[in-house]
């Protein structure tokens, strides 16, 4: 078990290894080719899963796919922003590109099962393979972005390690990184331990499964209209309120002990994430300045934070478990991360702010 923990492992941390590097490498001009060979390379991945025969094959594919994974869900993050063009409602296209993402692990999390019934391991790796050389040819339907955003990428951004530091403590991109990490750490947490709290009150995992079948389905339909929500309210106080309450809301989990009243707490902490998300997709288009942070940087830092975050709640609510139970998880973690949070944005409020005129620091 402790081997298989290990070889699992590898696939998340070689997609946060992928993250950065990624963002610095796109560029709008190839862009498309850029996609296309991470595509290919996780749809090749795929196939050799079926070959692999040792522990250290599989390793080497696994980690392979993990940073293939990492770097096209960068780029494809940095060529959808270039593509919404400058009179359009970014508040609407953040949430439809975020539902869509929360639409594609709710699909693949129910039809997974019934694919490797229907066409065992074998074939269900050949049907994920086929679904990434599909997107290859979807992406020649796709123009490449134009217009205003593409103005901005015409000069080529390098970026040096100290211009990197110094786009991740601008106040703005900060914000975005932090809300990032602890929206993903939030969601890890109610995640991975659901299942061991419904043990604990009797449910089987069946039961288990309905309950975070909903919560996919509350993140999923959310979020396309979380942009009218949040243009109504304000970009600052979504993530100011939205988020402590996304962390408190785990308070409600050892609440309950039935179906019902489990899917609704999961509704509402699918909700509020929800929006928060969609928010701080939004404000990683329109508060962070394109001409001092590349599209490319900015996309592979914000992926970045997000890994972190799912990396750390396991973690986290791990340790915490192990002191005060399944229950008291759900009562001590949220105001610890909802403290640590506050301590954060304080921080930031401390870091210097830039004039939007100065460049982003290049390679000399």
């Amino acid at each position: 078990m402790a081997l298989i923990g290990t070889l699992l492992s590898l696939a998340p941390v070689l997609a946060l290894s992928a993250r950065v590097p990624s963002g610095v490498t796109y560029r709008n001009s190839r862009s498309r080719m850029l996609i296309t060979l991470a595509l290919l390379t996780t749809g090749v991945c795929n196939l050799l899963y079926t070959l692999v025969s040792s522990p250290l094959t599989f390793a080497l594919v696994h980690s392979l796919y993990g940073f293939a994974f990492g770097a096209v869900t960068t780029f494809y993050m940095a060529f959808f922003i270039e593509s919404v063009p400058a009179d359009e409602n970014r508040h609407h296209a953040m949430g439809y590109y975020s539902s869509s993402l929360a639409a594609g692990h709710m699909v693949g999390a129910f039809a997974s099962g019934f694919i490797a019934d229907t066409f065992g391991y074998t074939g269900s790796f050949q049907f994920a393979s086929l679904l990434s050389f599909a997107s290859m040819g979807l992406l020649a339907f796709l123009s490449t972005p134009s217009g205003a955003n593409h103005a901005a990428q015409k000069k080529p951004a390098s970026i040096s390690f100290r211009g990197l530091f110094a786009v991740m403590v601008e106040p703005k991109a900060a914000t975005v990184v932090v809300v990032a990490m602890f929206l993903n750490l939030i969601h890890q947490i109610a995640n991975v331990f659901l299942p061991l709290y419904g043990l604990s009150v009797g449910l089987t995992l069946g039961q288990v499964g309905i309950v975070k079948g909903f919560y996919s389905l509350t993140n999923a339909f959310t979020r396309p209209v979380a942009g009218y929500i949040v243009k109504g309210i304000g970009l600052e106080r979504v993530y100011r309120v939205g988020l402590p309450l996304n962390a408190l809301s785990l308070m409600l989990i050892p609440l309950f002990y039935g179906v019902p009243t489990l899917i609704f707490a999961f509704f509402v902490i699918g909700m509020l994430r929800a929006i928060v998300i969609v928010a701080n997709t939004i404000s990683l288009v329109e508060d962070v300045d394109e001409s001092r942070v590349p599209r490319g940087v900015a996309s592979g830092v914000y992926n970045a934070s997000g890994d972190v975050g799912n990396m750390l709640g396991p973690v986290t609510g791990g340790l915490v478990a192990s002191a005060t139970g399944i229950a008291g998880l759900f009562l001590t973690t949220p105001v610890c991360v909802l403290a640590l949070f506050l301590l954060a944005l304080a921080g930031i409020k401390m870091l210097p702010t830039k004039p939007p005129s100065q460049s982003h620091p290049e390679v000399g």
